[in-house]
């Protein structure tokens, strides 16, 4: 409602002032009214008295004159006698002797004797009875239409002979008289009441307003103190009934007196205005000292309003501390917290911008890095890399969370030592991030190369050595952007890939990242497949070499889809592995090799099937021990087939789940080995029975090269370390005669026969193929 707090308080302060001298001019109005009432009551009681004094000395005055005239010798013969003219003459006489209005003579007959016309020869049945019943009659009287004041006394001679009757006119001129003769002005009306009938107001003088009706009269009126008094708020007047006594029975009369407490109370409008020319002044001047006052107190509110919205804007405030009462303190309070805000507000964005546990910058920092970047450099010349610390999980649990999060920053220290114009920042766990600027993408390659050189060795923390080995991944701001992905996500992506390259630094390869919606609607379909009968396992035989003959086989995992036809593994497997669809996949492939080797059993072929297992999931010890409980019901004969490098990632938790593997009766096969580059110390600790050697070292035997040389160490290296050794690729007589020759000891291929569905691998076992598979070979030579 009010836009400034000064505002408001001078008319709060206003308006108060204005409620109490509106209260207190009130109080002495209902004050000055009670009073004026009560001293109207007073003067009405003082004035009342008069009146009756009034009233009776007039009543007593035409007693005595009636009763001195009734006792007249000669106007008492003059009644006895009928002489009309000596009575007339007497009472002319006394009528104009004393003033009265009207005089009269009433024999007992009821004839009557009068100056005027106010009885025409006979007096009324009223009047009479009156007489009659009370010789001395006094009271208001109503002869034809005029009211008098009358009184009445016998006339004896000694006997009752007639009444003499005096009387006085109550009309506006003879209340006016009495009006006069008040203290106070009063006003004064006569109320007469005839049998039968309702009050009635006399009132014969010009321009004089009767009070109240008569009909009201008796129904407003009410007795205070003794008194009988009428409230007439209408004319902001009083009035008391007087109730005055009547010449004959059957009538009553009332005389009003009103008195105006206007006129009253006009003394007081002096003071009541002197009031309110006080109070406005007072009001004036309590307005001007409440707008000083409240810009007083406003003015540093003010300022506190002002300094509270620079800081919602984000803006350093500050007020001035002045004096030293409650706002200087709410003031310099302010300060203080506007001074901590902004220090909390600079560690909230150095939180936004960096990591907390190493300090370092992070995506959000790089993000920005990179924005500025793009824009003062040419498009195709800003790149992004991710570095990843390998065997990140192995090292944090070996040294602990803190000591991690350092080796991290020592990471990224020594990165920025590389190259200084490198922006560094903590990507995740075990990676860092870089973005940078270089000529070309030759340039960019070799300043990550650099760095992950700089980066990769030993750090000493807390007197541990710990050896560090990095692998990175590489993406340029202006290229691949059909993946969808941004800069330092698809470097990301890079450090898999490299991974899976073997290289210390790749490229990002939109070409092997493929499409993730058809990826991942690939693995949907996948995982369909599984239960609708899509995907199935064929068996490629392999031929024992030392018992010459087929005794166990390879489940290799076909997919034959609805609309695609047969999809190679190559093309799901990897997906498989990126999306974690692995894990279902591997588990249906052991249930469909156990299912099949109990068919062979059944039809007579006691053969071992070998399944491949994803490294990922080797040290994963949830599969473990779902492998181990199916192997376990099923007391199936099987061997996981691993790659070497399956146990780089944790080689403690690999080779715990390979030894519990191979407690319970599964084999352990180490596949595609000399492609993988595995350290010879990690062979030795695999607890295998089979050594599976790539058919890219078999394919070109006999051919004169280094293959012939390779495989036949390979097969040594075997035997040294207890193990068989397994020939895959095999595809002609020759190179079975050279690797017998050798001394391996299993081989498979298609010149033993290609993978085969169920049928087709028991049509073989019944076959002379697989019977005596020399004899093939011989002929074949």
């Amino acid at each position: 409602m009010f836009k400034r707090l000064s505002s408001e308080l001078t008319l709060i302060y206003a308006a108060l002032f204005g409620i109490v001298l509106m209260l207190i001019a009130g109080a002495v109005w209902v004050a000055v009214e009670a009073n004026s009432r009560q001293a109207v009551r007073a003067e009405m009681t003082s004035s009342s008295a008069v009146f009756d004094r009034i009233w009776k000395l007039r009543a007593d005055q035409l007693q005595q004159t009636a009763e001195v005239l009734a006792r007249d010798f000669g106007f008492r013969e003059a009644v006895a006698t009928g002489d009309d003219e000596t009575m007339l003459s007497a009472l002319d006489n006394i009528q104009s002797r004393f003033g009265f209005d009207t005089a009269l003579i009433i024999r007992p007959d009821g004839s009557a004797v009068s100056l005027d016309d106010t009885l025409t020869g006979r007096a009324d049945p009223t009047l009479l009875a009156a007489v009659t019943t009370n010789p001395d009659a006094s009271g208001v009287l109503t002869l034809g239409n005029t009211t008098y004041q009358a009184v009445s006394a016998p006339v004896r001679a000694p006997t009752l002979i007639g009444w003499v009757v005096f009387g006085r006119r109550l009309g506006g001129e003879q209340l006016g008289e009495l009006e006069q003769l008040s203290a106070i002005p009063l006003s004064a009306h006569l109320y007469l009441q005839r049998e039968g009938q309702t009050w009635a107001a006399l009132e014969d003088r010009p321009g004089r307003a009767i009070g109240i009706a008569g009909e009201e009269l008796a129904g407003r009126a009410v007795q205070t103190d003794g008194d009988i008094m009428i409230n007439m708020p209408e004319r902001n007047s009083i009035g008391g009934v007087k109730t005055l006594q009547v010449f004959a029975e059957g009538a009553s009369a009332a005389l009003l007196l009103e008195y105006s407490l206007t006129m009253n109370q006009a003394h007081y409008r002096d003071m009541l205005a002197t009031i309110a020319v006080i109070g406005a002044i007072g009001l004036a001047a309590l307005v001007l000292g409440s707008w000083f006052v409240s810009r007083r107190v406003t003015g540093p509110i003010s300022g506190l309003r002002a300094a509270a919205g620079q800081l919602t804007r984000g803006e350093v405030a500050e007020v001035a501390v002045n004096g030293r009462n409650e706002i200087a303190e709410l003031a310099a309070n302010f300060n203080v917290m506007s001074s901590e805000i902004a220090a909390r507000e600079q560690r909230i964005l150095h939180l936004a911008r960096h990591d907390q546990e190493t300090g370092l910058p992070n995506l959000r920092a790089l993000q920005e890095a990179l924005a500025t970047l793009r824009s003062s450099t040419p498009p195709g010349n800003v790149f992004g890399a991710i570095i990843s610390i390998n065997r990140f999980d192995q090292i944090r649990g070996a040294i602990g969370h803190g000591l991690f999060s350092r080796l991290v920053a020592e990471v990224a220290t020594r990165a920025l030592h590389s190259r200084e114009d490198l922006h560094v920042g903590r990507a995740t766990t075990g990676t860092i991030a870089v973005v940078f600027t270089a000529e070309s993408r030759d340039a960019a390659e070799a300043t990550i190369r650099a760095t992950a050189q700089a980066v990769s060795s030993p750090v000493t923390l807390d007197g541990d050595r710990i050896d560090v080995m990095v692998t990175a991944g590489l993406a340029c701001d202006a290229e691949d952007a059909k993946a969808h992905l941004e800069l330092l996500e698809r470097a990301e992506v890079a450090v898999e890939q490299a991974r899976t390259q073997r290289r210390i630094a790749a490229w990002f390869d939109p070409t092997v990242y493929g499409d993730p919606a058809t990826t991942l609607s690939l693995m949907s379909s996948m995982i369909h497949g599984l239960s609708s009968g899509e995907l199935f396992l064929a068996h490629q035989p392999k031929l024992d070499l030392r018992k010459d003959r087929v005794n166990s086989a390879e489940a290799l995992l076909r997919w034959r889809h609805p609309q695609r036809g047969m999809i190679r593994p190559d093309a799901f497997i990897g997906m498989a592995e990126e999306t974690g669809h692995i894990r279902p996949l591997t588990d249906w492939v052991i249930d469909r090799a156990i299912t099949d080797q109990r068919i062979f059993q059944k039809a007579g072929h006691d053969v071992t099937v070998s399944v491949n297992v994803s490294g990922r999931l080797i040290a994963n010890e949830q599969f473990a021990e779902r492998a181990l409980r199916q192997v376990r019901r099923s007391g199936a004969r099987l061997c996981f087939e691993i790659t070497e490098t399956a146990v780089i990632d944790n080689p403690r938790l690999a080779l715990e789940v390979m030894n519990e593997l191979k407690q319970a009766g599964v084999g352990i096969s180490i596949d595609d080995y000399g492609s993988g580059l595995s350290s010879l110390s990690y062979l030795r600790a695999i607890p295998a029975e089979e050594l599976k050697i790539d058919k890219v070292f078999v394919e070109n035997l006999g051919n004169g090269n280094s293959d012939t040389f390779l495989v036949k160490s390979t097969i040594d290296l075997a035997h040294s370390l207890g193990m068989k050794l397994t020939a895959e690729g095999v595809e002609t007589a020759d190179v079975l005669a050279i690797l017998r020759a050798m001394g391996a000891d299993m081989i498979q291929g298609y010149f033993i026969a290609k993978p085969l569905t169920v049928d087709d691998f028991l049509a073989f076992m019944q076959s002379p193929d697989a019977q005596s598979p020399s004899a093939k070979a011989a002929s074949a030579i």
